[in-house]
């Protein structure tokens, strides 16, 4: 079953609708521009939208795997996804200033709740920055381990007695 595109908020939360469903990735014009060409999976999404907590506000989330590319190889990886959306349903822009530093506000307008672009919005920010499949990963953590290694591990260089550099350096202008 698909999940609705978009639903009245008030109605929404009046009624505590749930909405369970399928997306397809290819629905998402934005996320398809990350993925790998032609690899089109669905995701599986539970959404619950109540005010039980004091506040309007969209909860639930997200399941399914995507195919990204690695930016170290080439090769095409796939990256599991598991997301937990808890969004503070906000009427207006000063409600969304004020709910900022306590919830991550979901400004609606016109009582338009869009659930793809909820999913959507949800699922970019929640891609790496530099996708990199395992084997790449492992040599990226390899490379920043060893760099980070306390110089006392490696072997200090030699050095020379300052007095016996002097003593050198006084009898060489002998």
């Amino acid at each position: 079953m698909g999940l609705a595109v978009e639903t009245r908020a008030s109605l929404a939360l009046e009624r505590e609708h749930r909405y369970v469903g399928q997306l397809s990735v290819s629905q998402c014009a934005r996320l398809v521009a990350e993925l790998v060409a032609g690899a089109d999976t669905a995701l599986q999404v539970e959404l619950q939208a109540d005010r039980r907590s004091g506040w309007p506000r969209l909860h639930g989330r997200i399941v399914g795997a995507l195919m990204l590319e690695c930016r170290r190889c080439g090769r095409p990886f796939e990256q599991a996804l598991e997301l937990a959306v808890d969004l503070r349903l906000v009427f207006g822009e000063a409600e969304e200033r004020a709910a900022l530093a306590k919830a991550e506000p979901l400004l609606i307008e016109d009582d338009r709740l869009p659930l793809w672009q909820v999913v959507e919005d949800e699922v970019l920010l929640a891609l790496p920055m530099l996708p990199r499949c395992q084997s790449c990963e492992n040599v990226v953590n390899e490379a920043a381990a060893t760099a980070a290694r306390p110089q006392e591990q490696q072997a200090p260089a030699p050095r020379d007695n300052p007095f016996a550099a002097l003593k050198r350096h006084l009898q060489s202008k002998e």
